[in-house]
């Protein structure tokens, strides 16, 4: 149903009753005119027509044509008279004015005159109005003998007289006045309009007003003020608005104050936060360096030992060195995962990765660690491809995997399954493990948050895996999922898009593993370059390198080696980033400009600072962060030297 504004309902109700009544009044008053003016047009007629038949009646007696055609002419004169006709009892003609054509006879004439003793007849149409009378003898009769006798009651008719009255001059006053009456009410209703419309104004417009202040004041203009209208309901309608209005502009002036003021210190709390972060960071980078040193040291130490040893238990304790030391490295690399992802400085390489094959082999590489535990592993994988990273979804799916393992209990059980999703892939890690509760289920996305190690047990990691795979997967935008509930154990899913079209095609490796390096190849007379300011990473360098057969040169800064060395060619330079007169890149550029083929490089450091892992990824150096394993160590010269023979 269609709604209507206050204006329109306001002209409604004012017109609807005055047009009704104006309507019915018109009707009425009319109809009463139009009665009258034919009633009386009826009398006039009457009369003409009576005074006609009386002054009639003794020239048709004596036969006087010429007197009677003066009557008839006197009758024609009348005003509307069209024709006069004066006709003898037998109908005769005896004269007429006007259109006398036809004759009239007296049984034409159906109506009679209302009055009962009226011999009046009529014929009346909307044009003309036709009337008889008869003509009747009146004056007393003398008999034959001489004596007078009264004349009959009766009066018969010695003749009639027929009168016609036209109607045109009262249409015309009848129109005329119908005209001034349909004038008169369309005045009165226009005037009844423009004073409603008027009135209705006086309610519309302040309603409207009202209307567009609120719109405003909704819109946040508190500032929008209503004038006073003339109308007392409305007049406190608008005082309540504008008291209204103020209030809010209060409360929000207030708000907003507490608003700047809450900012203001979330700001500071915010600059505080990301000063105590950068602080962690620095702490984190200096602390990762002063212990790599020692570390990487050790580790190089423990690698030559072990060239050096002859008996099984010389050999077993030089393992328990080395696994400690593998220990402390896990724990540095991890901390390093973390400083890379936060520096933004890894780039995901995307291509087809065949999910199946490296499922099943993560599954055979923790079988073993699972058996120790009596757990049941198990792979449950389709057959396809799907587009990632292998390199960082491997990461993932291992600390996942590792997770699950860590945290279930013995002769639990661990599922690593693949399932369609549309056009996506989701690979779920699940565990029957002891859980994580609900309301700590973001927690453990963070740094070094271990919900069930409190006494914080080196066996079930550091609390960094998961912080890992939080960071790889929004690095790759494979939105990461985790359903659990308390000894109910856990389910963390990985969607990935699936490559369609390719199935068959194995995924390329993203780079290649330290153990399918071969490490038995010789370096027999190798000339490598060692810098570094620490005596005994250089000593230790040195001594390992010299173990696998290559000729050692070593210096301690950027100057000293320049001088020393500058006319020197070497095939490989391992030089730490930090020297006590500048950094292993100034180095890199000054051989990259004076050696016409530079030697492969090497860059080894024990800061983890963002900024540096930046500068070394955009020169596109090879950076080992100490410790670094002796085996990674030669794989990576190996690659290396591999490569600068593959170019030459």
């Amino acid at each position: 149903m269609k709604k209507h504004g206050i204006e329109r309902q306001t002209l409604a109700v004012a017109l609807i009753p005055i047009l009704v009544l104006a309507l019915l009044l018109e009707i009425f008053f009319t109809y009463t005119r139009f009665a009258d003016q034919d009633r009386a047009l009826f009398e006039r007629s009457k009369l003409i027509i009576r005074q006609l038949a009386s002054a009639s009646e003794y020239p048709v007696f004596s036969g006087n044509h010429a007197l009677l055609q003066q009557q008839v002419d006197i009758a024609f004169a009348q005003q509307d008279v069209n024709f006069v006709i004066v006709l003898d009892a037998d109908s005769k003609f005896l004269a007429g004015a006007g259109s006398t054509t036809n004759i009239y006879e007296r049984e034409r004439f159906e109506k009679k005159s209302p009055q009962t003793d009226d011999p009046t007849a009529f014929q009346e149409d909307r044009k003309v109005l036709r009337l008889f009378y008869p003509i009747v003898v009146t004056q007393i009769k003398l008999d034959e003998l001489g004596s007078g006798s009264v004349a009959d009651a009766a009066n018969e008719p010695m003749g009639s007289v027929i009168i016609e009255i036209g109607k045109d001059r009262l249409n015309r006053e009848k129109a005329e006045m119908l005209g001034f009456n349909l004038f008169l009410l369309l005045f009165v209703l226009l005037t009844t309009m423009l004073i409603a419309m008027r009135v209705s104004r006086r309610i519309t417009l302040p309603i409207l007003e009202m209307n567009n202040a609120i719109r405003r004041i909704g819109e946040g203009h508190l500032d929008a003020h209503i004038a006073v209208a003339n109308v007392q309901e409305l007049d406190v309608l608008a005082s309540g608005i504008n008291n209204m209005a103020l209030q809010l502009q209060n409360d929000r002036t207030d708000l907003q104050q507490r608003i700047d003021t809450a900012t203001l210190e979330l700001r500071r709390k915010k600059e505080e936060a990301e000063k105590a972060n950068f602080d962690k960071s620095r702490f984190l980078a200096a602390a990762s360096h002063d212990l790599r040193q020692p570390m990487h040291a050790l580790g190089l130490f423990v690698g030559e030992l072990h060239s050096r040893l002859d008996t099984p238990e010389q050999h077993k304790i030089a393992s328990k060195v080395e696994e400690s030391v593998e220990a402390m490295s896990s724990l540095l690399d991890s901390l390093l995962d973390i400083s890379k992802l936060d520096a933004g400085i890894v780039i995901p390489q995307i291509q087809g990765v065949d999910i199946e094959a490296m499922a099943k082999r993560l599954v055979q590489d923790f079988l073993p660690v699972a058996q120790r535990k009596s757990i049941s592993l198990h792979v449950s994988c389709i057959n396809g491809m799907v587009l990632s990273d292998p390199v960082l979804l491997e990461r993932i799916l291992l600390n996942l995997l590792g997770n699950a393992i860590r945290y279930t209990p013995q002769k639990g059980t661990v599922l690593l399954a693949c399932r369609r999703r549309g056009d996506d892939l989701r690979i779920e890690v699940r565990d029957n493990g002891i859980g994580i509760p609900a309301d700590e289920q973001q927690n453990v996305f963070r740094e070094f948050v271990q919900l069930a190690n409190s006494a914080r047990d080196r066996s079930k990691g550091i609390g960094l895996g998961l912080a890992i795979v939080d960071r790889l997967a929004k690095l790759l935008h494979h939105p990461l999922s985790l359903r659990s509930a308390p000894n109910r154990g856990s389910t963390f899913a990985v969607t990935i898009p699936r490559m369609f079209g390719v199935d068959d095609l194995l995924a390329e490796p993203g780079h290649v593993p330290t153990a399918a390096m071969p490490r038995h190849d010789k370096l027999d007379n190798l000339r490598v370059l060692v810098v570094d300011d620490d005596m005994l990473v250089r000593t230790s360098t040195a001594g390992i390198l010299e173990s696998w057969g290559c000729n050692v040169s070593v210096g301690e800064g950027l100057e000293e080696v320049w001088y020393k060395y500058s006319e020197s060619h070497f095939d490989l330079v391992l030089c730490d980033y930090r020297l006590p007169d500048g950094n292993g890149l100034q180095l890199a550029d000054r051989i990259n400009v004076h050696c016409k083929i530079p030697p492969a490089f090497i860059l080894v450091s024990g800061d983890t600072a963002p900024e540096i892992l930046q500068a070394v990824n955009e020169r596109g150096h090879h950076l080992l962060h100490k410790p670094v394993r002796p085996a990674k160590l030669r794989s990576l010269i190996l690659f290396l030297l591999k490569q600068r023979q593959e170019a030459n």
